[in-house]
C-alpha cells in the first residue's frame, strides 16, 4: 500500500514524483522496531527529485542567509567540540560552497527543513508511513524535524548526542557511523544528559578512545541507513575510499527525527533529575530505572516547566505535550 506525494514545483511540467510508500524505511534486517535499539535500514528514498543536487543547490540557495545553514570548523576529531557556525561566522557563502562542494573537507547542514513546504511534506509522508510500525512500540510521534547533512571526504561530525530519535538515511556517497547503545552511561553519563536538555550544551560529554570498543560501526551508503534512538552517543566520518572519484565525492544524508510520548517523559525526567542534582547535590536515580519513580516526577517536571514559561524562559525541545 502507498501514498504519492503531492507534485513538486520543481518538477518539469506533466512530470509526477515518484510515489513515497508506506514503510519507506524498514529495518534491514526485517526485525521487529525497538524503540531503544540501535538498528540498520534501508530505504525508497535515493532517487527522489528533492534530493538531488541540483535541487539541493535550490534548496542551499533559498536559505542564504539564515539560521538553516550551519558550518563546522574543518579537520575536526571524534573528541572536538561539537560546534557549528552561521555563513557569516564561517565566512563563507552558501553558493560558493554549491560551486566548490566536492572539495575535500567541505561540510554544510541544514536544520529544521520542515519549516520549508516541500521538504516538510516529504518529512510527513515518510514519517507518518512509519507510524503503523513504530507506534504499536513507541506511541504518540510528534515534533518532526529533518537536518540535511553534504559533506566530501574526510571529514568528522564529533561525538554528540540527540534529543530526537533519529532515522538517519544515507541519499549518495557513504559514510562511517560509530553509535553506543542509547543506556550506556559510560558513554554517555546521565549528567551530560541533563545538561544537554536543560542548558543546550555538550560540555559534560567527552569522548574517549578506550570507548570504542562498546560501539558499533555501520559503514552505509545509497539507500541504507541507521534508526539511532535519542540520546545514544555517535559520531560520523565520511572517509577518502574507492567510492570517493572526481564527479562521486558528496555524501548527502538525511535526519529525519520524532520524539513519541516515552522520549518526552524521559526528557522530563532528566529535568527533574538535573535539578535535584544541581539544587540539593541529590544522586537521582536514571529514566527507565524504575517506572513507579518515574511517573511521580512528572508532576514536578511539569511544574519545572510551568516555572520556566512563566519566568519568560524556552521549553526545552521534546519536553512539551504527549
Amino acid at each position: 500500500m502507498s501514498v504519492t506525494a503531492q507534485p513538486l514545483s520543481n518538477l518539469q511540467k506533466g512530470e509526477q514524483a515518484p510515489p513515497i510508500h508506506k514503510g519507506a524505511i524498514w529495518r534491514a534486517d526485517g526485525q521487529p522496531f525497538d524503540p531503544l535499539q540501535v538498528a540498520k535500514t534501508q530505504h525508497a528514498l535515493s532517487a527522489h527529485p528533492l534530493l538531488q543536487l541540483p535541487r539541493l543547490r535550490q534548496l542551499a540557495l533559498s536559505l542564504a542567509g539564515t539560521p538553516h545553514v550551519k558550518y563546522a570548523l574543518p579537520n575536526r576529531k571524534p573528541g572536538s567540540t561539537f560546534h557549528t557556525f552561521s555563513e557569516a561566522d564561517a565566512k563563507k557563502g552558501i553558493a560558493s560552497t554549491f560551486d566548490h562542494l566536492e572539495q575535500s573537507g567541505n561540510w554544510v547542514a541544514f536544520y529544521f527543513l520542515e519549516d520549508d513546504p516541500e521538504y516538510g511534506a516529504l518529512l510527513r509522508q515518510t514519517l507518518d508511513g512509519l507510524k503503523p510500525w513504530v507506534e504499536p512500540r513507541d506511541p504518540g510521534m510528534h515534533g518532526y524535524s529533518l537536518f540535511m547533512f553534504i559533506a566530501s571526504p574526510p571529514t568528522v561530525t564529533p561525538f554528540h548526542i540527540d534529543r530526537e530519535n533519529n532515522f538517519n538515511v544515507q541519499v549518495m556517497g557513504r559514510k562511517r557511523l560509530r553509535i553506543w547503545r542509547e543506556d550506556d552511561r559510560a558513554a554517555v553519563p546521565d549528567v551530560a544528559i541533563e545538561d544537554y536538555f536543560v542548558h543546550d550544551t555538550l560540555r559534560a560529554l567527552h569522548y574517549r578512545e578506550d570507548l570504542d570498543a562498546r560501539a558499533q560501526d555501520f559503514d552505509i551508503g545509497p539507500g541504507e541507513g541507521v534508526y539511532i534512538p535519542s540520546t545514544a552517543g555517535h559520531y560520523v566520518a565520511t572517509e577518502e575510499g574507492g567510492w570517493a572519484q572526481p564527479g562521486n565525492r558528496v555524501s548527502v544524508s538525511l535526519a529525519m527525527t520524532y520524539f513519541t510520548t516515552a522520549s518526552a517523559r524521559r526528557a522530563r525526567t532528566h529535568l527533574l533529575n538535573a535539578f535535584l542534582r544541581e539544587r540539593f547535590s541529590a544522586t537521582p536515580l536514571s529514566p527507565g530505572r524504575s517506572a513507579l519513580i518515574d511517573q511521580l516526577k512528572q508532576p514536578l517536571a511539569q511544574a519545572l516547566l510551568l516555572g520556566r514559561k512563566l519566568r519568560g524562559q524556552a521549553v526545552p525541545r521534546g519536553m512539551q505535550g504527549h
